[in-house]
């Protein structure tokens, strides 16, 4: 969830010439909680929500074509340190867009990934109930965020239609993604693929299927994937989930589980309540149980705040 705090408006007036403008927003959100995950005993101060801070900028250019750029910035609050070491974890992109859609350069998201796989999940893949990473992403079968890439989006009448290719190196395949998708009222569905790129001749390739309708009473959502790893193990995802609103917050639901080579590896419930104090703050409880857990508890919880901006 994202709150822009911030908005600058430049005007300049010149001579024989339209003024043009140019935004900056500021966002993000600090999300810490006591967490005890699945597989470990100790109980810690976390972040399960991956606090971040972002600017984004547009600059109108004319003629119905802007200028963009995004930078995010990801940090544990618990330390105060940065997630990585990459200071602009999150995304470090700048682009052009119009009417025929959005092109941006750099860091950024892969399609499958920010338009379908982050979509299904009802815990968006944040907390001990993260259901996303096993019924979508299936561990290293597919990646978030790519190196030096490029990104073509475009969105009309329901339908948004995304591409990218990045450059990993001489020695690697250039990761590709592509996503589509279609929302009208309660219905959202979306595909997405990707092939990694990883440094071997036989890169791993991922299909990512989701599907959501609101009830109004519940939303559901299912979803699925299927695809091989680098050194071609057969994958497989499924997910089931749902959200309900519930006395100011919403109650959430799940069941996902992964196969490798038609095995079991993961086996995962989230139960979860989220209460919204204000539209920037809430306050959360969430516990898990993966029952293909080999070393340590087979269950996890955490109980945390997250105020956005």
């Amino acid at each position: 969830m994202k709150k822009s705090v911030l908005a600058i408006a430049v005007l300049g007036a010149f001579a024989g010439a339209a003024s043009a403008q140019s935004t900056v927003t500021i966002g993000g959100f600090v999300d810490a909680n006591v967490i005890r995950d699945i597989g470990k005993t100790d109980k810690t101060v976390g972040d399960s929500g991956g606090s971040r801070l972002n600017f984004k900028g547009s600059e109108d250019l004319g003629g119905g074509l802007r200028a963009n750029f995004g930078l995010e910035h990801r940090l544990t609050p618990g330390t105060g340190t940065s997630t990585n070491t990459k200071f602009w974890n999150g995304f470090s992109t700048v682009g052009l867009s119009g009417s025929w859609g959005r092109v941006d350069l750099g860091h950024q998201y892969t399609p499958a990934f920010i338009f379908v796989q982050n979509k299904v999940d009802p815990f968006l893949g944040d907390t001990v109930a993260d259901l996303r990473d096993t019924g979508l992403r299936n561990g290293a079968n597919t990646t978030v965020r790519v190196d030096n890439s490029i990104r073509y989006d475009f969105s009309a009448n329901g339908l948004t239609a995304s591409a990218s290719v990045a450059d990993q190196g001489t020695n690697a395949k250039r990761p590709t993604s592509f996503a589509l998708t279609y929302g009208n009222g309660p219905l959202w569905a979306g595909y997405g693929y990707e092939a990694t790129g990883a440094q071997t001749t036989s890169a791993a390739k991922a299909n990512s299927f989701g599907l959501t309708y609101d009830f109004g009473a519940a939303k559901l959502a299912v979803g699925a994937s299927t695809g091989k790893d680098a050194t071609s193990n057969t994958l497989k995802g499924t997910l089931l989930g749902v959200t309900v609103p519930l006395a100011g917050g919403d109650f959430k639901l799940g069941l996902a589980q992964a196969k490798k080579n038609g095995a079991v590896s993961s086996s995962r419930t989230g139960i979860g309540y989220h209460y919204y104090l204000s539209k920037l703050t809430q306050v959360y409880v969430d516990a898990a149980k993966d029952s293909k857990q080999a070393t340590g508890p087979k269950t996890g919880f955490n109980a945390g705040v997250r105020v956005a901006f």
